[in-house]
């Protein structure tokens, strides 16, 4: 009877231990896309530059994809108010992440494709012989956008004003 007995207890601990394992902690892999990606680094007619019209590339691009393939866009340039406005995206089997708002983006296709650590955003269109590209890399929280980034245009107040007198042809005579 003893021999039964460990022999149960054996067996139930077994079974005990099966669905432990059975039942464990089983996350769904996380999608690396999921997150916050800023813009580090822009390329422009295949030059890169330090900002655009005086905006830092962080305020140019910063996009979080969310789960249930939804998520926002900031960008000084796209969006109304400095406000992030509601996107989708959808990643297709090469890898590459569509990113669709109707509004914002109108009838063109704009992917992020991820090249190492970083996402890249090609703005090349079809015909360009330099690339115009924007470098994203992920971040934990998006950098403050500029207030007004465009104050420095049409001030009174510059030190440096160029005087510069326009004619036309007319005007020659």
């Amino acid at each position: 009877m003893t021999m039964k007995r460990i022999f149960c207890s054996s067996l139930a601990v077994i079974c005990v231990a099966s669905a432990f394992v059975g039942c464990g902690d089983k996350k769904e892999k996380k999608d690396s896309a999921i997150g916050k990606w800023e813009c580090e680094k822009l390329i422009m007619d295949g030059e890169e530059m330090k900002d655009f019209l005086g905006i830092e590339p962080y305020a140019m691009f910063q996009i979080e994809l969310k789960d249930g393939n939804k998520g926002t866009l900031n960008s000084l340039l796209a969006t109304e108010d400095g406000k992030p406005v509601d996107i989708e995206w959808k990643k297709a089997k090469d890898g590459k992440i569509q990113l669709i708002n109707e509004e914002i983006f109108d009838d063109e296709e704009v992917f992020l494709i991820k090249e190492g650590e970083k996402m890249v955003m090609d703005m090349s269109e079809e015909g360009d012989e330099k690339e115009n590209k924007a470098y994203l890399i992920k971040v934990d929280e998006f950098k403050d956008m500029p207030e007004n980034p465009f104050s420095n245009f049409g001030s009174d107040d510059d030190d440096d004003e160029a005087d510069v007198e326009f004619t036309s042809d007319d005007e020659e005579e």
